[in-house]
């Protein structure tokens, strides 16, 4: 990255992470090679933040499963044997890789480069591997706390385009946004969608079928997902088992299955399809009014995981058929709350909900009585390393900020409030002159 400098993104997520677990968790993590293997027991979770934008990629958090129980435990200040739903162990490991990737997207954005992230994903299982897009060489990240590591990837790229994809940033009120969300037929546009692009993409006649056949098994598979960011928070997911994973490669390429050879080449074009089914949803989005970004696609395949969104959204699963091959689509977007509901593999239409007030913060309930580190900076100044190696003892440094000037109140590095300084009793403080509004700070502590 031109902008941004691998040494500063490492330094970011380095700072950033070490902090989060000494004050959030009481874990004081140290750093390893990250050439080593990380000490990750088969069956793991993996939380993915994706970028858009200016910036475009995407940040995994990757942590056994038992470390992620003692993580949610010492987040919600429990007992490490007490029990654990799976929903709020997703939360948490979202929420830790949510305040990463938002305290590097912030520090993009103060480089000049324009960006949003989509809200996280988590993948979990004992048989797995996450192939994110080949768009940059990875930066990879290993920490360990006693026996326990953390592994971290980015994989993030500058896009001198992105800002013309995400055009202006939406001034749509909640209310606003979650009228038009709902004024999208999510479930017939995906399907119309998913039977077009196989059709003129891959000369396939599939049909859409209303639950799995009895013939069906799962075996090794391949799963490509695409994030929505923006005014619409969601995701897309279409899997297919790695055998009909190369009937779409050899249609997409002209020659026979048996031709494949490569894996790349069937992950590419299933990255190709989910992009394009992901992107129809996307225009019929924008159509309705709405800010609303897809990001660049990942793949993950094995024989035993399970992909889906971290908090507030609930994908519909859909399924398709191509003579003896099953298509399995699920496709969801944060909106109204809805009632709990049983997965089922026959697809249902839902049935009209009441409407509730949206309350996009219900999620971030269990973590309000966690201690914070708030920051008051006096203003900040740009200089070289030349200049720097001159200053001494009595150097006089010019910050950027004006004599009088509002001085700015940060928590995890996001602005949220102004202040002016006083002195009392011998102790500097600040009066605060300009606060944002409730919703906006605790949604900036994402």
């Amino acid at each position: 990255m031109e902008k941004f400098s691998d040494e500063q993104i490492r330094n970011s997520v380095s700072d950033t992470l070490t902090e989060t677990f000494d004050t959030m968790l009481s874990m004081q993590l140290t750093p390893a090679d990250a050439a080593e293997d990380a000490q990750l027991d088969e069956d793991r979770i993996v939380g993915a933040v994706n970028f858009a934008g200016e910036v475009v990629g995407t940040l995994s958090f990757q942590v056994s499963r038992p470390y992620s129980r003692m993580l949610t435990a010492s987040m919600l200040g429990m007992e490490p044997d007490e029990e654990i739903d799976e929903e709020t162990i997703r939360d948490v490991i979202g929420e830790l890789t949510n305040i990463v990737t938002g305290n590097l997207k912030t520090e993009f954005v103060d480089a000049g480069l324009s960006c949003i992230i989509s809200t996280p994903r988590i993948t979990t299982g004992s048989d797995f591997k996450v192939d994110p897009l080949n768009i940059a060489p990875p930066l990879s990240f290993l920490f360990r706390y006693d026996t326990n590591d953390v592994f971290i990837e980015l994989v993030v790229k500058e896009d001198s385009g992105g800002a013309d994809a995400m055009g202006p940033a939406s001034e749509l009120s909640s209310e606003e946004v979650v009228a038009k969300i709902n004024s999208v037929d999510v479930r017939t546009t995906v399907i119309n969608s998913v039977i077009d692009v196989f059709f003129t993409m891959l000369e396939m006649e599939i049909e859409h079928i209303p639950e799995v056949p009895a013939s069906f098994t799962e075996e090794m598979r391949t799963v490509g997902t695409v994030s929505f960011a923006g005014d619409v928070d969601g995701l897309f997911n279409i899997q297919v088992n790695d055998t009909f994973g190369q009937m779409m490669t050899a249609a997409m390429l002209g020659m026979e299955p048996e031709e494949v050879e490569s894996q790349e080449d069937v992950y590419d074009v299933i990255r190709e399809v989910s992009n394009m089914i992901g992107g129809n949803l996307k225009s019929a989005f924008v159509d309705a009014g709405l800010h609303c970004v897809l990001s660049t696609p990942s793949i993950t395949n094995g024989l035993d995981f399970r992909v889906e969104a971290a908090t507030g959204i609930r994908a519909e699963r859909l399924l398709f058929s191509f003579n003896d091959h099953t298509i399995i689509v699920e496709a969801g977007v944060k909106k109204e709350a809805e009632a709990e509901a049983p997965e089922a593999t026959e697809v249902q239409k839902p049935a009209a909900a009441p409407k509730q007030p949206v309350d996009e913060l219900q999620n971030l309930d269990f973590i309000m009585d966690i201690p914070m580190q708030v920051t008051v900076e006096l203003g900040r100044t740009r200089k070289k390393i030349n200049d720097l190696l001159k200053i001494q003892d009595g150097s006089v440094v010019a910050l950027q900020q004006l004599d009088g000037e509002p001085v700015d109140i940060l928590v995890n590095k996001t602005l949220i409030a102004r202040g002016e300084v006083v002195v009392e009793k011998e102790k500097y403080g600040i009066r605060i002159t300009e606060i944002v509004s409730r919703r906006e700070r605790l949604n900036s502590l994402r």
